[in-house]
């Protein structure tokens, strides 16, 4: 029985041998110019498994073309991006990059509205359509898409509902009030080795993937590119932070091993049982869960991030990854050709097996996807809520500001407000400069 990806492979095997003379016109054949490998530059996070141990042997396979991966943590993955693409000597084949970065990579990028329209004879059946729309528009910016969606990510709420129920807590909490309630009784409930709360609390690339669930869950937002006008440094925002905050250092109900955590972390102390509840990444339910890796296997269920007051309030970020081929590659068809595979129905599929969150709609709402993935349709209604993660030019340097803050409060050196009008003074020095008035 053919599948998509078996008639893909044959395309390409039928391609390879049918290319393997010159032409009469004197022309090379696609299959003289070949690569031996295609450069793939992306970030380490741990749901690479399905790309880097089945995609490319899969291609290799296919078209006898290596892929070789260099996957840094984020921030090296950011400079060695900005210094390579700017250079533009067309080292890197394919380039992994998140919504943050879109406000400078884009520039770098190919059109793949172009690259698409070029491939859809050969792959009529990779289906455009199929990706939510949302992360249509988040691998889109300045009106010009500069990737394809590989991996879409959100905040929602994971609670060990056995764990809740032995405390007298019968429903998940909606709300911080009801949050704080909880991690108090699963605190004191599992003293000393288990706290009620985890986060991803390192001053790092993950610290926001924790707290941003609470800023928009509480009405509140970071600035705005467009003016520069500044909020937060305001009542919202500030509200959030301090809650977050006093998790820790006031009611001392967020696990302190938290403050060295950051992906990885966050992952490795769920497994371990070192928290009853946390916000993080919704396919992390997926090691976290998993009995063969986790000492906590079977024990998360999930929910929409709690609304401050109430859970009409709910919302959190929208975030994910792309694979993008840069405007001076030099191996363009081939770079789009180990894309198209890697987020095909199949092996998008696939790919939620092993730690990713994919971005077809026919994936997602899949009922088998469903059945086995119980975080899949609570990120799924996360989504209707979720707030685009910024990913203007201002982002890159405004978030290392705002990440001080945030771990100024989580040590208990500043309240939130002082922390937060320290960063709002920063952006609005560095805004003037980009010509914003603020």
């Amino acid at each position: 029985m053919d599948t998509p990806h078996g008639l893909f492979r044959r395309q390409l095997l039928q391609a390879s041998l049918a290319a393997g003379a010159v032409a009469t016109t004197g022309r090379v054949a696609r299959a003289q110019t070949k690569p031996d490998k295609l450069v793939f530059v992306g970030d380490n996070g741990p749901w690479h498994k399905c790309l880097v141990e089945e995609v490319a042997p899969a291609f290799e396979k296919a078209t006898g073309i290596k892929i070789e991966y260099t996957l840094l943590p984020i921030d090296a993955l950011v400079a060695r991006l900005k210094a390579e693409l700017s250079a533009g000597e067309g080292g890197i084949d394919i380039v992994q990059w998140d919504a943050s970065m879109a406000g400078w990579v884009s520039r770098h990028m190919q059109d793949h509205t172009e690259l698409l329209h070029k491939a859809a004879s050969k792959h009529a059946d990779f289906d455009w359509a199929d990706f939510l729309p949302a992360v249509q528009n988040m691998a889109t910016y300045d009106g010009k898409l500069s990737g394809i969606p590989y991996r879409v990510t959100t905040g929602i709420f994971f609670y060990q509902k056995k764990l809740l129920e032995q405390t007298g807590i019968s429903k998940v909490p909606t709300n911080f009030t009801e949050l704080l309630a909880a991690a108090e009784a699963t605190t004191k409930q599992g003293a000393p080795s288990r706290f009620g709360f985890g986060c991803m609390g390192r001053q790092g690339p993950a610290m926001l993937g924790s707290f941003t669930p609470f800023l928009r869950s509480s009405g509140g937002h970071y600035y705005d590119p467009k003016t520069g006008e500044i909020f937060v440094n305001q009542p919202a925002a500030v509200s959030a932070l301090q809650f977050y905050g006093d998790m820790m250092t006031k009611y001392k109900v967020t696990n302190p091993a938290s403050l060295t955590w950051e992906f990885d972390g966050i992952i490795a102390g769920g497994q371990a049982d070192q928290f009853a509840m946390t916000v993080t990444l919704a396919p992390y339910g997926e090691a976290m869960n998993n009995p063969a890796v986790s000492k906590t296997g079977g024990a998360w269920s999930f929910s929409v991030m709690p609304g401050k007051d109430d859970i009409k309030q709910t919302s959190t970020y929208l975030a994910g990854w792309m694979l993008g081929v840069p405007e001076k590659a030099k191996n363009t068809d081939w770079s789009f050709e180990f894309i198209q595979m890697a987020a095909s129905k199949q092996w998008l599929k696939r790919s939620i097996e092993l730690g990713n969150s994919p971005p077809r709609v026919s994936v997602l709402e899949d009922p088998s996807v469903l059945a086995k993935h119980p975080w899949a349709p609570v990120a799924g209604e996360a989504f209707k809520t979720a707030v685009l993660d910024h990913r203007d030019p201002l982002w890159a340097a405004a978030q290392l500001t705002l990440r001080t803050g945030i771990s100024q409060v989580l040590l208990g050196q500043r309240t939130a407000q002082e922390a937060l009008d320290e960063v709002a003074a920063q952006w609005r020095r560095s805004f003037k400069l980009a010509g914003l008035k603020g």
